[in-house]
């Protein structure tokens, strides 16, 4: 499994619902913008801290991020 790859596409998906830009997300979460656009695309395989900025801001529990494409 690319699990870089799932929880980037999760990450993005979540942050469409939300209707949020990649800059606003960055920005809440305390993230630079680049290096989220990295995570969105499965090049980064971010921490467990970041995926837990990532969730609070996507008010989503982190374990979501690791959900299979349905």
């Amino acid at each position: 499994m690319d699990w870089e790859r799932i929880v980037g596409q999760n990450i993005r998906r979540w942050r469409k619902a939300r209707k949020l830009t990649q800059e606003q997300l960055a920005s809440e979460a305390d993230l630079d913008l680049r290096y989220l656009g990295g995570v969105e695309r499965g090049e980064h395989n971010p921490s467990v801290a970041v995926l837990g900025k990532l969730a609070a801001v996507l008010d989503v529990h982190p374990s979501r991020f690791f959900d299979e494409a349905p």
